[in-house]
């Protein structure tokens, strides 16, 4: 709200009520279905380093998830940009000569420095975090299962999954047989989480490879046609 008052009382007086008119026609709810949002503590103080460009130093939880030890490190960033993805806030900074990507909430104490970092005026934040994300759903991807799929299947799996890489797989599939199906490969994070994924697509899709996979999809029909017997 403070930062709202400030820029209208910087614009000229034919676009001062820009942003009044932008905050009825627009709302960005960031929080994903199902989540509530959460502040973390130390997100004001990092803010303050990002606005100021000033160093930080810290001390981040590394892996173990946020309801366990991990390895804490010390660290001093050059703190770029926050971004806001889903509810969880991460901050993008300048270790040494490297750009990297910190969960707010894995910091365990911040302090900024005196003294203030020279910003690359060149840095993008939004072209460094799409590449970043991207880079982080690829990672994911370790294994792989061969399924065949019908028009309207091909059509659903990039909600199933990840998007980009049903796009590639589709690309890349085999040519339609007469039953209009497509057999595909298609990089998937694991066995179980592609069995809850693909599952949702019911009989627009058949999993060919691996044999443990399709074992369980068999069993999974079966019980269904128990069920609705």
């Amino acid at each position: 709200s403070a930062a709202r008052l400030k820029v209208s009382a910087a614009l000229m007086p034919s676009l001062r009520d820009a942003s009044s008119s932008a905050a009825r026609r627009f709302h960005l709810d960031a929080p994903s279905w199902y989540h509530e949002p959460e502040t973390p503590e130390l997100l004001p103080a990092i803010a303050d380093a990002v606005w100021d460009d000033r160093l930080l130093r810290a001390r981040y939880r590394r892996g173990g998830g946020r309801d366990h030890a991990g390895t804490e490190v010390a660290r001093e960033l050059a703190p770029y940009g926050l971004v806001l993805k889903a509810g969880v806030w991460y901050l993008c900074a300048r270790a040494g000569e490297d750009f990297r990507v910190y969960r707010i909430d894995r910091f365990t104490a911040v302090e900024a420095a005196d003294e203030r970092f020279d910003r690359d005026e060149t840095f993008d934040l939004p072209g460094f975090w799409a590449e970043r994300a991207a880079g982080f759903a690829r990672s994911l991807l370790r294994t792989e299962v061969t399924v065949r799929v019908s028009e309207r299947g091909g059509r659903m799996l990039a909600y199933a999954g990840d998007r980009a890489a049903a796009a590639a797989a589709l690309a890349e599939a085999s040519e339609p047989g007469p039953d209009g199906w497509r057999t595909l490969t298609l990089p998937v994070e694991s066995l179980d989480v592609a069995y809850g994924q693909l599952l949702a697509l019911g009989p627009e899709l058949e999993v060919v490879a691996p044999e443990e996979l399709r074992a369980r999809f068999t069993e999974a029909a079966e019980r269904l046609r128990e069920l609705y017997r």
